[in-house]
């Protein structure tokens, strides 16, 4: 492997470790919002932010690769160029609606079924329990044809070491809520495999912006059906809101769309769980919380996990 692209790989993985630290970030900023809104309003809200945050990126792009000089070629075939391409464009719109609508729905599935879950569960159960992903993405892996590495298996085993000296503080007990965060776990293990299998086949940022859009309507519809939201809360809870729709979706899930381009999908999972870790040092670093001496390990553990499955080996 050149060392340019393993430059490139690790910007990729960089990209993956900024959407675990605004993920991890967010948390405290949905706890405050889910006081005053119901989840389906609070989904529906920041998804459409996400998706407003995104356009003038996409908007800027589009002008600067306009802008770009065309390649020196022979001008009898400019008019055959500029028609294939209008065909390519008209082409390529199908793909990015099916992806959009695909991510988009596992994305709002997931978040409304860890909303629900953790209602009737708790916090460290939730925490753990979402973060399962991380076992079942390379199990799915399998299916799809793609046999992660014994090192990967291995980073796997202490990461779920890790994740549980992290969020469990006593015993695992399972209750009612935790079948459903189950499902939410299942639900973003199928949400990272669609965003690795769409990654290379439509642009990054158009991606993203159809996802938050996509689940922006499938929440709208929920929210209209199931809660009635009103002005006063909605105004006390719009600070939070904005804080998730611009960081975690506008951001961190473009980072995830863009990161998970090349990086080895189980991988990705591995990293993108640490967001357990930016939650819980976010905690003690802002709202003053104390950190555990089992905290501290379970942290450490979850980065020596990464560290083993994304540093390359000599080979």
């Amino acid at each position: 492997m050149s060392a340019k692209l393993k430059n490139r790989k690790w910007k990729y993985a960089l990209a993956l470790f900024a959407a675990a630290f605004f993920w991890g970030t967010t948390f405290a900023a949905q706890s405050i919002g889910a006081d005053y809104v119901g989840p389906f309003t609070y989904l529906t809200i920041r998804s459409y932010i996400g998706t407003v945050f995104l356009l003038p990126f996409i908007f800027g792009k589009s002008i600067f690769e306009k802008r770009k000089p065309e390649p020196s070629g022979q001008p009898a075939t400019a008019a055959v160029s500029n028609e294939s391409s209008a065909k390519h464009s008209f082409f390529t719109a199908h793909p990015l609606l099916t992806a959009g609508v695909c991510c988009g729905f596992l994305l709002f599935a997931s978040s409304a079924l860890q909303q629900y879950g953790i209602q009737y569960s708790t916090a460290a159960n939730a925490s753990f329990i979402t973060a399962m992903y991380v076992v079942i993405v390379p199990i799915l892996s399998l299916f799809g044809g793609k046999k992660p590495g014994i090192r990967i298996w291995i980073s796997v085993v202490l990461c779920v070491i890790g994740l549980y000296l992290l969020c469990m503080k006593g015993g695992l007990t399972i209750s009612y809520g935790d079948f459903f965060l189950l499902l939410c776990a299942l639900g973003f293990s199928f949400q990272i495999m669609t965003i690795n299998h769409f990654s290379t086949r439509v642009d990054g940022l158009k991606l993203a912006a159809s996802e938050f859009f996509a689940e922006a309507v499938f929440a709208t519809v929920c929210m209209l059906l199931f809660e009635h939201p009103n002005a006063e809360n909605l105004t006390k809870a719009m600070p939070s809101i904005l804080y998730a729709g611009i960081f975690s979706n506008g951001i961190a899930y473009t980072c995830q769309i863009l990161g998970q381009k090349h990086v080895n999908p189980t991988v990705a999972s591995l990293i993108m769980c640490l967001e357990s870790v930016f939650g819980t040092l976010s905690g003690w670093l802002v709202l003053h919380e104390v950190l555990s001496a089992r905290e501290v390990a379970g942290c450490i553990v979850m980065f020596a996990a990464i560290l083993l499955c994304t540093i390359p080996s000599k080979k």
